[in-house]
């Protein structure tokens, strides 16, 4: 039998670097750890793929028993393995190369890869290597940091010359220590005993059969790979299914470009998770509530790198993004607004952007200036595949954000990194301050205008319609507010949108006694369209209440319909129009249904939101009722 053994490296005379400063290479990161390992492992696999069929990235965490627990002792003499609850966390790559290339690092070809010594025994990157996705051997110090006795298990299956191998090794990265009189860097493997590196990996039949001795199975038959075991979690007071959740969900949000078909082509990647042998169910992106919308826009951005021509439908703005001096395309921007589901009265819709490089995985979500009207908006910046090594230089190890300083070439050139950052931003900087105010007149306004189009949306911006949707003239002459008979509504505190002139009504205005003047009411001429959290179609009146007395009022919101260009009529059962709430436009507080109760500290600023059929024209009638005090 192959006898194993334990190598601790000793600082050499020339001095080197130690195990604890290869595990502050990670530096600093602004997300959860094990969302960062998560991150870490999935680039470094990807970046492995051979592309001649979709890879599979697993995760499965779960707890050694008495054989497999056995056999580890075998394979990590030494080890700090005392424990008889020992449990263990595997990542696990298949149809990708595995870690080739030779298994010392002082071999080097003018071709070999090298990523079992990038791995292995290197500290940091091989310049040859580029700038993919997960080439920066910095990041392995994730593995470590992930265990609590900083050891892991690497085993790999590759394919040689001279058919498939296969390669089984230990390591830890311990704090530099002395025995005696000699200096140790920190740095163990557990292998077989070799005169000029110390160990090599165990090989062939026998790396196989103790792989699989300790649980290590996800590299079946022929398969090409690596497995890597992280020996005793890190995970403190937490449960290792909670662990391997927050993974799941992580690799569900960043790796999901590369996990949906593209352009009628199966998905790329398969990721599985599991704990204790319970397989963890991941969402589809593509109608996930969270991520569809990224995925459409990911869709969009990918055709005009294809070369596609065409406006893009509406509610979608495509554009690429250009640079200057010289004058590129640093990439391609898709985004779209929409209504956010409701997450609490104050809760801001989200705004953000995933920014994307080539290997497909989502570098971060990024933050722009929110939507003017409370929508929510995301969308997919794509860098152009030749700037690709500008914005590959400017992630840090953790590939979490792009940092233009990293990507400054010369001191003066023009950065496109950060060119494509501020023209980003500045697309909803401006959109936002085009928008600071709603326009106060308008001729064609409310059901005049949406029976134009009935029923098609409109732009969520105010202030103009999109262009590919067909609008009314500007002169048309908006239908009066109608009761159910068809009669002009001229009885008292039923105020309509599209009623024109400055769209002002006084609530209780009209005949009969009243006891004391009703709060006046202004609707915005220009409504907005919107789609719902589920896909659904909506549209909201901006409406400002002035005037109100402080008496026990309410407001009832009563939606309209016009119908193939008719009167507008009250909604009924074969045109189900529902209010949905009313929304204060100064703090974001919903009341829910077509009722509002005044009071004296009532805001001034609200919106109205109605479903919208998809064959209507609709709009809103607002009347005033008196509360009976209890």
């Amino acid at each position: 039998m192959t006898r194993i053994a334990m190598y601790a490296e000793p600082l050499p005379p020339s001095g080197g670097i130690d195990a604890r400063s290869v595990r502050r290479t990670l530096g600093t990161y602004s997300m959860d750890f094990w969302e960062l390992f998560l991150r870490e492992t999935l680039q470094n696999s990807w970046d492995a793929a051979t592309g001649d069929r979709p890879a599979e990235f697993s995760v499965d965490g779960w707890p050694l028993d008495a054989g497999q627990l056995q056999s580890l002792h075998r394979l990590l003499p030494g080890a700090d393995l005392d424990t008889s609850d020992l449990r263990v966390l595997t990542v696990t790559d298949t149809g990708t190369r595995g870690l080739t290339g030779p298994t010392r690092a002082d071999r080097v070809g003018e071709d070999d890869p090298r990523n079992f010594v990038d791995l292995v025994r290197n500290v940091g990157r091989h310049p040859d290597k580029g700038f993919a996705g997960g080439t920066y051997g910095y990041g392995k110090a994730v593995l470590f940091e992930a265990s609590s006795i900083d050891t892991v298990v690497i085993f790999t299956r590759i394919r040689t010359t001279a058919g498939l191998q296969c390669r089984l090794i230990g390591m830890s990265l311990t704090d530099p220590y002395r025995v005696g009189r000699r200096q140790y860097t920190g740095r163990h493997w557990w292998g077989v005993p070799h005169s000029d590196v110390g160990v090599e990996p165990i090989t062939g039949p026998m790396a196989e059969h103790m792989a699989r001795a300790i649980g290590l199975t996800r590299l079946s038959g022929d398969a090409t790979g690596t497995s890597i075991m992280v020996i005793a979690p890190r995970i403190g007071e937490e449960h290792l299914s909670d662990v391997v959740a927050v993974m799941a969900d992580t690799a569900t949000r960043y790796a999901w470009p590369n996990t949906v078909g593209q352009g009628g082509s199966p998905p790329g990647l398969t990721l599985r998770f599991t704990c204790d042998g319970s397989r963890i169910d991941l969402p589809d992106p593509a109608t996930d509530a969270r991520l569809r919308y990224f995925v459409e826009a990911h869709r969009h951005c990918r055709s005009v790198f294809d070369g596609a021509a065409g406006d893009h439908p509406w509610p979608w703005t495509v554009e690429e993004i250009v640079g200057s001096r010289p004058e590129q395309r640093l990439g391609v921007l898709a985004w779209r607004t929409y209504r956010a589901a409701a997450s609490g009265s104050h809760a801001r819709p989200p705004a953000e952007i995933a920014l994307i490089r080539r290997p497909g995985l989502v570098v971060e979500y990024r933050n722009v200036t929110p939507d003017p009207f409370g929508h929510a908006i995301s969308g997919v910046f794509i860098a152009d595949p030749e700037l690709d090594e500008d914005f590959a230089r400017a992630e840090p190890p953790t590939h979490d954000r792009w940092q233009p300083r990293l990507a400054q070439r010369q001191r003066y050139a023009r950065n496109p990194v950060s060119q494509a950052l501020n023209r980003i931003d500045r697309v909803f900087r401006e959109r936002r301050a085009g928008n600071a105010t709603a326009p106060t007149t308008e001729a064609a306004t409310g059901v005049s205008r949406l029976a134009n189009v009935l029923g098609t949306l409109l732009d969520t911006q105010a202030g103009g319609t999109d262009t590919r949707i067909p609008t009314g003239s500007d002169n048309a002459v908006p239908h009066p507010p109608t009761t159910p008979s068809g009669a002009p509504a001229t009885h008292a505190g039923t105020p309509t949108a599209g009623n024109g002139g400055n769209g002002r009504q006084q609530a209780n205005h009209g005949r009969g006694p009243r006891s004391a003047p009703g709060p006046a009411l202004r609707f915005h001429p220009r409504p907005r369209q919107t789609l719902l959290a589920d896909g659904g179609r909506a549209v909201e009146f901006d409406i400002d209440i002035t005037g109100s007395s402080g008496a026990s009022l309410a407001l009832i919101a009563q939606p309209l319909v016009a119908v193939a260009d008719g009167a507008p009529e009250p909604a009924d059962e074969t045109t189900p129009v529902e209010v949905l709430h009313w929304r204060d436009r100064d703090n974001g507080d919903l009341t829910p249904g077509p009722r509002l109760n005044l009071t004296t500290v009532t805001s001034e600023h609200w919106t109205v939101t109605l479903t919208q059929p998809a064959d209507a024209a609709v709009t809103v009638r607002v009347r005033q009722e008196e509360v009976t005090p209890r």
